[in-house]
């Protein structure tokens, strides 16, 4: 969540809440009661089984459970996770009352699905080769050297392609001259 957004929050004082690697927090049909910031560990959504979403640390989720009485998935801690738990009422009120803070709310939602959106068609791409290239251009790789703030290994997962082919994506791409690399997550397309 936005750092600003989530200090506004804060001011509602959430209560904590750990769970163990494999720790259930909630189950789809449950009755919805909070949004929630991973400060530490992962969330993994899914239902029947199938998953939709892992949230990491730095990141909300349920953000429907503000919208809606009941649960659509199941929340599963992926790792010994700590987080924030924000009680549905409270939020909304905070919201209903201050348009700015709504209007932030907004605005980190919509980020998010435009975030989410550009990783689907990442994903819908054919070739890994599509993917490395596309998930770079969305990192601003195409105009400027960047650092990637996450590991190759989570990259590889996000664009749905195992961590080898990324590996070998990305050393062709450079011996093609398409790419410059300076360190393991420093890329510029060429």
């Amino acid at each position: 969540m936005a750092d600003d957004l989530l200090n506004l929050l804060k001011t509602l004082k959430p209560s904590r809440r750990t769970l163990a690697a494999g720790e259930t927090l909630f189950a789809a049909g449950d009755t919805t009661s909070a949004l929630f910031h991973v400060e530490q560990g992962a969330v993994r959504l899914s239902r029947l089984g199938v998953p939709l979403h892992t949230a990491e640390a730095g990141t909300a989720f349920a953000e429907w459970a503000l919208f809606t009485d009941t649960c659509p998935c199941d929340a599963v801690a992926v790792a010994d996770t700590e987080l924030l738990v924000f009680a549905r009422t409270p939020v909304l009120l905070l919201l209903k009352a201050h348009a700015d803070l709504n209007l932030a709310f907004s605005a980190y939602l919509a980020r998010q699905l435009h975030r989410m959106r550009g990783r689907l068609e990442l994903v819908r791409q054919k070739g890994a080769r599509e993917r490395v290239v596309g998930y770079l251009m969305r990192s601003g790789a195409a105009d400027r050297v960047v650092t990637l703030d996450r590991t190759l290994t989570a990259v590889a997962h996000d664009i749905g392609i195992t961590r080898e082919a990324l590996y070998r994506t990305l050393a062709k791409l450079e011996k093609e001259g398409a790419l410059r690399r300076d360190g393991t997550r420093t890329f510029q397309l060429a």
